[in-house]
């Protein structure tokens, strides 16, 4: 009886695979070890169109499998950022203190305390963080605060007006036109979203901000051995 049924499965197998059916397919189907079909179907040969039909096969079930890890690896990055964001719970005045240093320590401005304090980027949050450390840290007010925008390319265009590129940074900081007196165009700029370029936000008469910015990075510097 046992004989009988294996040689049923091999007829099988023999018959799926002269149609062209894969060796995972006709596993699926009859429940044969693919060791055992190796065996069994050594021997048949197949058409080339039947063989252009299986690696096909093949490369549409590795792209599938490709994407569904892609979709499973994106997944459990999301949830591990939604897991960390719930590490921050608020805060306060002291880490924004530092926050601040920190960002004004890496945009390289620290030596500078001439030309008092001044900040850049191109990425609206680190512009936004910066203006709420300026107001709530370093009591600024926004009547002393300007910016500049650096724009790609040689002068203004049809496609990107000054306009347009005032409003798209008025939107992002909350301040009114007045605050962008000046738009600089550079070659040299690399493009970043629907506004090539960034801002620099200015602080007028802050020689003496800027020299206590330097001194809070001149004292991390020696607290952490740096």
């Amino acid at each position: 009886m046992v004989q009988y049924l294996e040689k049923y499965k091999q007829n099988i197998a023999i018959e799926m695979r002269k149609r062209g059916l894969s060796y995972s397919e006709i596993e699926n189907r009859i429940h044969v070890p693919k060791s055992t079909l190796s065996f069994w179907l050594k021997k048949i040969k197949l058409t080339p169109e039947q063989i252009k039909k299986l690696n096909d096969k093949k490369i549409e079930t590795a792209k599938a499998n490709a994407l569904k890890k892609i979709s499973q690896t994106s997944r459990t990055i999301e949830e591990i950022k939604n897991s960390s964001a719930q590490d921050i719970k608020e805060i306060s005045k002291k880490d924004l203190w530092l926050m601040g240093i920190m960002l004004y320590w890496k945009n390289g401005n620290k030596g500078d305390i001439r030309k008092g304090v001044h900040f850049s980027s191109s990425d609206p949050a680190m512009i936004k963080l910066f203006l709420k450390w300026l107001c709530e840290v370093g009591q600024v007010g926004k009547e002393e605060i300007v910016f500049d925008i650096f724009q790609k390319g040689n002068k203004a265009s049809k496609k990107n007006p000054p306009e347009k590129i005032i409003e798209h940074w008025v939107k992002i900081t909350g301040f009114s036109k007045n605050h962008f007196p000046h738009i600089y165009f550079q070659k040299g700029l690399k493009r970043k979203g629907s506004v090539s370029g960034f801002l620099r936000v200015k602080v007028a008469k802050s020689s003496m901000l800027a020299r206590q910015i330097a001194g809070w990075i001149e004292g991390l510097r020696n607290i952490t051995n740096l």
